[in-house]
């Protein structure tokens, strides 16, 4: 049953097909590296112009780091396809504007769980954030790279957090008997009432953090550990272990307003912060890594969190590519 009722103001809708296509020849033409100054000019112009067209310009964007990123057999097939079978930039322009238009499965496909998308009722980028209110009132707001399965019924209020990170404003449910609402994660699961809390997840562990209210978390394992996590509180836990509970770092909520919270930390560590929310790689070099650094950068838009740090500390961001980021010494 579908329990979403409506989007709140940061949900977005669908990009018109003629801005992919304009989209995919801007894309096509950066590849083939020919563009001069005044075809630069006119692309900054283009991306201005409307926020759809930085919208479409940021899923070429993806695309072009899936066919970089992947392994070659997949991620250069369809290019390699479109010039055997079709010849000529048109036929290339065409595989592109495909791509684009199926640009969030095909970035799923080449993922290693790539039933998270199939599963998935709720889904961001990398580097969206979305908010959607439920028909229980109940508020959702998805961090960047985030997939969330919904199954409410009469009987039950049920969340999945298939990946990435969620913020859960849970509402008391109206109807009677009053149902709870649980978040099931691959090893744990999340009941509550009414609450405020968030979870984040990694490979082999994830963190809960409660802002408001009380929630129970369970252990999926053997012998089901439970541990009650009161507003704030946090705690990590993973699949055989819940830790010891700690003071909720209201920095990692953070992300909800788009900021991310940074109090002397390290270089290395903010990095990989703001790496989750841009497509490519960013890489940090070791020999600066410790450098404790202090600040709050806006999430929406990492090239200026990467030049604002240029500006406060002595490093240098260096440019490979779009997709490449270097940190190193000044």
């Amino acid at each position: 049953m579908s329990s979403v009722r409506e989007p709140l103001a940061t949900s977005e809708g669908p990009i018109p097909l003629p801005v992919l296509q304009e989209a995919a020849e801007w894309l096509l033409r950066f590849r083939e590296g020919d563009l001069d100054e005044g075809e630069r000019l006119a692309w900054r112009d283009w991306l201005a112009a409307s926020d759809i067209h930085a919208r479409a310009w940021g899923r070429a964007e993806r695309l072009a780091g899936l066919l970089e990123d992947v392994p070659a057999p997949v991620g250069s097939a369809p290019l390699r396809q479109a010039r055997r079978s079709m010849r000529g930039r048109r036929a290339v322009l065409s595989a592109l504007v495909g791509l684009l238009v199926g640009a969030p499965l095909t970035r799923l496909a080449v993922q290693r769980e790539p039933w998270q998308y199939l599963q998935a009722d709720l889904v961001t980028a990398i580097g969206e954030r979305r908010q959607m209110r439920l028909d229980d009132g109940s508020v959702l707001t998805l961090n960047t790279d985030t997939r969330v399965a919904l199954d409410f019924s009469a009987r039950q209020r049920r969340l999945r957090l298939l990946r990435g990170e969620l913020q859960v404003q849970a509402a008391l449910d109206t109807l009677l008997p009053a149902r709870p609402l649980l978040l099931q994660l691959q090893q744990a699961s999340v009941l509550t009432q009414a609450a405020r809390f968030a979870v984040r997840l990694w490979d082999d562990h994830a963190r809960l953090g409660v802002e408001e209210g009380t929630v129970q978390l369970t252990l999926d394992g053997a012998g089901q550990a439970t541990r009650v996590v009161q507003a704030g509180q946090q705690v990590l836990f993973d699949a055989t272990s819940i830790g010891v509970l700690q003071p909720l770092q209201r920095n990692s909520m953070a992300w909800v307003q788009g900021a991310l919270h940074a109090t002397a930390m390290p270089l290395g560590e903010l990095l990989a912060e703001l790496a989750r929310y841009r497509t490519g790689v960013v890489r940090c070099d070791p020999d600066i890594a410790w450098l404790p650094v202090s600040g709050v950068f806006q999430l929406q838009d990492t090239d200026t969190a990467l030049a604002l740090l240029q500006a406060g500390f002595p490093l240098k961001v260096r440019y490979r590519s779009r997709l490449w980021v270097m940190v190193e010494a000044a």
